[in-house]
C-alpha cells in the first residue's frame, strides 16, 4: 500500500453514540447542492450497467432516493435508523438477505469500523456494486467518519473483496464550500 491511501480517522463509536447519531434516517436533501449532485450523479452511475437489474439492495438507505430510482426492480431497503423492515448496524443486516442483481453502498464505507470485510460481504451478495464516499479528506472532522482515503484506497479495499472497478467518477462538492469530493465507483 502506497503512502497516503487511508486513513483511520478515530475510533468506533460506542453502540449509545452509534443510536443517538442515527436515530434518524439520513435524508440527502437536508445537506448542500453537492450532495444533491453526488444523489443525482450516483443514480446516473447505477443506471449505466448493460443488464437488466430486476433487484436492488440499499442496507443503508437514507431515504433511498437511488434505490427507489428502479421501480420495477425488487427493492430490499434498510438502515441503522428506524423506518425501514431491516433495521440495524449494516455489518449485520447483509447477513440476513438474499442475493440481489444491484448493492448500493452510498455515503457508508466510511462510517464502518472494518470496511473491507463489509466488503466482502457485500460481494457474496450481488454481482453489481455502486459505491459512493469522500475521498482525499484527510482532516475530516465529521465524528460520524472514521476513515479517509485516496481513490487508490478505495480501489485496493474494492480489490481486496473480489471486485473489478468499471467506472470512477466524482463529484466536488468543495466547489459551494462544503466539505468534501466524492468518488462514485460502478464495479462488477
Amino acid at each position: 500500500m502506497t503512502e497516503r491511501t487511508r486513513l483511520r480517522l478515530r475510533p468506533r463509536l460506542t453502540p449509545a453514540q452509534m443510536d443517538k447519531v442515527y436515530s434518524m434516517p439520513h435524508d440527502h436533501r437536508r445537506y448542500g447542492r453537492g450532495h444533491g449532485e453526488r444523489v443525482a450523479k450516483t443514480i446516473e452511475v447505477a443506471h449505466q450497467f448493460p443488464f437488466d437489474v430486476l433487484s436492488v439492495a440499499d442496507l443503508s438507505c437514507g431515504n433511498a432516493a437511488i434505490a427507489r430510482s428502479f421501480p420495477d426492480a425488487r427493492l430490499v431497503l434498510g438502515d441503522f435508523a428506524p423506518g425501514y423492515d431491516i433495521m440495524g448496524p449494516i455489518e449485520e443486516t447483509i447477513l440476513k438477505i438474499d442475493p440481489v442483481d444491484l448493492f448500493i453502498l452510498s455515503e457508508t464505507l466510511e462510517h464502518l469500523d472494518d470496511p473491507g470485510d463489509l466488503l466482502c460481504e457485500v460481494r457474496d451478495k450481488t454481482d453489481l456494486l455502486v459505491l459512493s464516499t469522500p475521498v482525499d479528506c484527510w482532516d475530516d472532522t465529521n465524528q460520524e467518519h472514521y476513515w479517509a482515503w485516496s481513490r487508490e484506497g478505495v480501489e485496493e479495499l474494492l480489490t481486496d473483496a473480489g471486485f473489478d472497478v468499471l467506472t470512477y467518477d466524482t463529484v466536488d462538492s468543495r466547489l459551494y464550500q462544503e466539505p468534501y469530493c466524492y468518488g462514485i465507483w460502478s464495479c462488477q
